[in-house]
């Protein structure tokens, strides 16, 4: 099983173009900072992420 960390813009981009359950197909975990979290949550973030 891959292992991964990531940060924000690959998470991002996949999920505006609707393609974020490639995740779990390519990868066993996906690990993110507290900070991407953050990031992927703050209010000025596109409404789809």
């Amino acid at each position: 099983m891959k292992i991964v960390v990531s940060n924000t813009s690959p998470l991002r981009y996949l999920i505006q173009i609707g393609e974020s359950d490639v995740l779990p197909q390519w990868f066993g975990k996906l690990f993110i900072p507290q900070a991407v979290f953050e990031e992927l949550t703050h209010p000025h973030a596109p409404i789809v992420v």
